[in-house]
Parts: structure tokens; sequence; C-alpha cells
């Protein structure tokens, strides 16, 4: 019999969660985003949830469903503000690659900081060589006699200037590997990129790599390698935690507005067209939510997760835009002022939507 109650744990978290959503990320999200910069203050809040530092801390290795617990949190931090929960997100994600598949040296050198009290940002990015010759974003990857040579660059990584470590997830010599390049790293520039779409907060930016060499010390699990499609479906579920957080905003937004918009002498929400609407929205939401635990508690229980999550992924990707949508048309002029954040969650919902391996869970 399958059971989808909480444990004390897991309510314990998602219940501090959706507080902090609540008091502190929804207030500023807006604020966040017309500056293209989320706040110190606001990322050590969503810092102390301890989130990342018990992903990174050898004590809590052994706790039950620890990717279920991750995509519940990152589903309430995205209610409040899906750029936070995407930079938490990403940070979870190195870290729980490096947990996991790490060698021992390199849990014991890298994992520490992140469990330190201040926010250590970290992402993961998956670098693409199959892209065509005169694509900005194509990498070469050769394996050398003592580790391996990037050339190219990767784009729209989010809080890059203020990561210390990119988790690269790339193919080479047709195997998947995964290489942890510190970006004080000599041949790593990053560039800001201004006039992003939705996510803003994220101050997103490119990551050139112009000859770096890294290292097999630096090779996730070193000569073990690692499991890169487990790093992919976990960052898959992390996306479909916060697809389903955000698109749970827009729909708790609307309906109240629905039942006291009066038009023609009855409450928009008594009409058949916005009552189908609000119910499909709603089925949506809570069938990204299922999609998204199943495939994190298949993680959970297995190596990988391939087909959960990315069919996981793929659902909430698509409902996310139709429910961001119908939350501007609900509105209907009002949707697409600044004053209500419906233009704002529908632009990160297009945002979070063709995101793939920059986060994980």
């Amino acid at each position: 019999m399958i059971s989808f109650e909480l444990s004390e744990e897991q309510e314990i978290a998602r219940s501090a969660a959706a507080g902090l959503a609540r008091s502190t990320l929804a207030p500023a999200a807006r604020a966040a985003d017309e500056a293209a910069q989320i706040p110190s203050s606001t990322l050590v809040d969503a810092w102390a949830l301890g989130i990342v530092q018990a992903v990174a801390d050898p004590a809590f290795r052994t706790m039950e469903q620890p990717t279920v617990l991750n995509a519940l949190v990152l589903e309430e931090l995205a209610a409040g503000d899906a750029a936070v929960a995407t930079a938490i997100a990403a940070s979870v994600g190195f870290a729980k690659a490096v947990a996991e598949q790490g060698s021992d040296r390199q849990r014991d050198e890298l994992l520490p900081s992140f469990m330190s009290d201040s926010p250590q940002l970290a992402a993961v990015v998956e670098l693409d060589a199959a892209l065509p010759d005169n694509t900005a974003a194509r990498t070469s990857i050769t394996r050398t006699a003592n580790g391996f040579r990037l050339e190219g660059s990767a784009t729209m990584v989010p809080v890059a200037k203020q990561c210390r470590y990119l988790l690269a997830l790339v193919k080479c010599d047709g195997r998947d590997e995964a290489l942890i390049v510190p970006l004080d790293t000599a041949g790593v520039r990053v560039s800001k990129i201004e006039g992003t779409l939705g996510l803003r907060g994220l101050d997103w930016a490119s990551v050139a790599f112009d000859g770096v060499t890294i290292p097999t010390s630096m090779r996730l699990g070193e000569t073990a390698g690692a499991n890169v499609q487990r790093i992919r479906d976990a960052s898959r579920i992390a996306l479909c935690a916060m697809l389903s957080g955000l698109s749970r905003a827009v729909f708790d937004f609307a309906l109240p507005y629905t039942k006291t918009r009066i038009v023609h002498g009855e409450a928009i929400a008594r009409k058949q067209t916005i009552a189908f609407k609000l119910a499909d929205m709603h089925v949506a939401i809570d069938a990204m939510r299922w999609m998204g635990l199943k495939a994190a508690a298949e993680l959970d229980g297995n190596p990988d997760a391939a087909r959960s999550a990315r069919l996981a992924q793929l659902y909430a990707s698509d409902s996310a835009m139709r429910i961001a949508d119908e939350g501007v048309q609900v509105f209907g002029g009002h949707g697409f002022v600044r004053d209500l954040p419906l233009e704002m969650w529908y632009r990160n919902a297009r945002s979070l939507s063709v995101l793939d391996s920059l986060v994980g869970a």
C-alpha cells in the first residue's frame, strides 16, 4: 500500500520552509526581481533552514528519504520566491552529489564549508559538446594525462558570481563525467548577464573556460567516477518541486480574487469557464507534486530514477506555464502590471521550465 503521509521530520521541515516563504521570501520577491539581486539577508534566512547543511553533514547521510524532504522544502520556498529556491537548490545539488558520490578526500575537503552558518553557494551545469560549432555555449572536453581540459562556455549559470564551485556535467570519450571546477581556477571567467526574462534575482552569469585544466583529483568520485544520471535525476526532481510551489502561489492568489470579483452581478468564480480553469489548475498542481514526490522516493531507493524524474519535470514544466498563463488571464489587464505578482510569476515559470541540470534535490 502506498502512503503519502509525511513523517514528523518531513512535516517539521516543510512547515518551517512554508513559514519563511510567507513571512520573508514572498514580501521581498518583487524588490529582488526589480533589483536583479537577492538580498544577502534573505539568502542567510533561507540558508538557516539547514537543508544544505543536512546534505553535507555526515551525521545526516543516513536520514530517511532525503530527496523527498528536499523536494518538500524546495516547493515551499518556491511558493515564496522561486529565485531563492533555485539558489538554495543549486547548492543542495552540488553538496548532494559530493556527499553521495565524492571520494573520501573530496567529501573531507569540500563539504565542511557547506555546513557553516553563512551561505556557501555552488551550481550544477551541463556542458553540451554536441551543439553546432558556431554556438557560443558549445564546449570541448578532452582527456589529458593528468585529467581533463575544458574549452568553451556555460550560459545562464545561477548566482555564478557568488559561487565557489561549479559541478560540470560533461561527456568525454562517450562517457558521462562530473567535474568539480573551483571558480578561481586559472582560465575561468565569470561574466554577468544583463536583462534576463525571469528569476532575475539569481544574478545570472556566463562562465567561460579558456583551456581550463581539471585534474583527476577533481573528477567526482576520482578513479571510481560518478553516476551522472543520478545527478540529473535529482536536478529534475528539484525543478518539479519548485514548479509545483510556484504554481501553487499562482492558484492561491487567483482563487480568492475570483470569489470577490463581481461581473454582471455575479462572482466570476461562479462562471463555468473560470470554475473549470480553477479546477484544472488544482488538479495539475496535485499531479505535479505527487509525480515529483514519487520520483524522489524512487531515487532515494535506487541508484537512479531517470524515467520518473524526466516525466515529472516535463509534466511540471508544461503545467506550470499553463497555470501561470491562466493566472494572468483570470486577472485580465491587471495580470500584466507590476503592481501584482502575476507577470513576475509568469516570467519565473517560463525560466524554470527551460532549465534542466542547473540544480539538484
